[in-house]
């Protein structure tokens, strides 16, 4: 795939405006990708812009392909992942790009689906139109994580193989001198509101938020996306080995509009609450083998349709995330009010300060009224 290096700041600005478009669809698409596109017409001023619509259809191309009409003739399409090129629920955007009389389409990134994977580029071309590709690759596919996640080939060793898994946030609150809260057993919230709406924000882009039952039991969270004029449900997943979530929990009374996975190593006996539950309230029951590894979990979530999930850790599950390196981006959130004492980041009582090891390194930093948020990267 021949690779363009020497991009326009033109082209880097329609970009930008197509991946922002993408971050608008982001969490809404259900298992399809949330692309973003915006078409050019062959003067250089903007003439149409679609990102792919709730629950994955209409594609991206589609609605600005229809919003550009005859303008789009001779025109230029950014779009943030390589145009599709079979038939699914909808004909090829590539068919149609092509018949809308683009002459060049600037991507992002590739397709990893193995019914596309270079198809849609390789069909661009022998149309005639010139495709670039690879333009600000990265930052599209931090906003496609789950997809690519869910569409990533298996890769082999010599002698092993690589596991897939989903993409993992970890988002961790605590106070300026380490502590997540007053003591153990204790629960609540030590971020400010700014920081809280940021968390719902996450919680409504990504396909779960998962929590142990230990942080279930102690904080009664619903665990949703609470957004005004948003109401989109928030897939809840609770690490529940023995099956101790109350059917009082806030997480069982609000399943019927949010769904409830509960992964246990063992099965619901019969007077389990599970077997009794109303039949409107979405609630299921995944069983992993007694050894309970988060690798097991995670490979099993995927497999599930889980692209990319956030978890909200306590102590003991954020330990066991770093010593397995699980997780693929940190949201620190640090609170500038010290409490002096309590049940630190590190699950004892002293005052410790938070620093993940190599190979995770900051990469953007800024504050949320005054609390301070710190996104990690490996």
């Amino acid at each position: 795939m021949n690779l363009v290096t020497n991009f326009s700041e033109a082209d880097e600005r329609w970009m930008r405006f197509a991946l922002a478009l993408s971050e608008k669809a982001q969490g809404f698409t259900a298992e399809n990708p949330n692309v973003g596109c915006v078409i050019i017409d062959k003067n250089g001023n903007l003439c149409a812009s679609g990102f792919t619509q709730k629950a994955g259809r209409p594609h991206a191309e589609q609605v600005a392909l229809d919003k550009a009409g005859h303008k789009a003739i001779n025109g230029t399409m950014y779009v943030t992942l390589e145009p599709c090129s079979h038939f699914g629920k909808t004909p090829p955007c590539a068919t149609a790009i092509i018949e809308f009389g683009i002459s060049r389409v600037v991507i992002a990134t590739i397709d990893p689906d193995k019914r596309v994977n270079g198809a849609g580029v390789d069909m661009l071309r022998l149309a005639e139109l010139q495709v670039d590709t690879m333009l600000l690759q990265s930052e599209a596919e931090k906003l496609l994580s789950s997809f690519l996640a869910r569409n990533a080939p298996m890769h082999h060793k010599t002698a092993e193989s690589i596991k897939r898994k989903p993409f993992i946030t970890a988002k961790i609150a605590h106070t300026i001198d380490g502590f997540v809260s007053p003591a153990k057993g204790i629960g609540g919230q030590i971020s400010n509101q700014v920081s809280s709406a940021y968390v719902h924000d996450v919680r409504s882009r990504v396909d779960a938020v998962l929590i142990s039952e230990k942080t279930a039991r102690i904080d009664n969270p619903r665990l949703d996306a609470r957004i005004d004029g948003i109401n989109h449900p928030t897939t809840r997943i609770i690490l529940d080995r023995n099956l101790l979530l109350s059917a009082d929990s806030q997480l069982v009374k609000t399943a019927n509009m949010h769904p409830l996975v509960l992964i246990s190593a063992q099965q619901a006996d019969d007077n389990h609450w599970l077997n009794h539950a109303n039949s409107s309230q979405n609630i299921r029951l995944f069983v992993v083998d007694k050894s309970f590894s988060l690798e097991i979990i995670f490979e099993m979530l995927l497999e599930e349709g889980f692209g990319h999930i956030l978890i909200e850790p306590g102590p003991r599950l954020l330990n066991s995330l770093l010593s397995e390196r699980l997780v693929d981006e940190f949201i620190e959130i640090i609170s500038p009010t010290p409490l002096g004492s309590g049940l630190s980041i590190n699950n004892s009582e002293e005052t410790v300060a938070f620093l993940l090891p190599s190979p995770y390194v900051i990469s953007n930093e800024f504050n949320l009224a005054d609390d301070t948020l710190k996104i990690w990267k490996r």
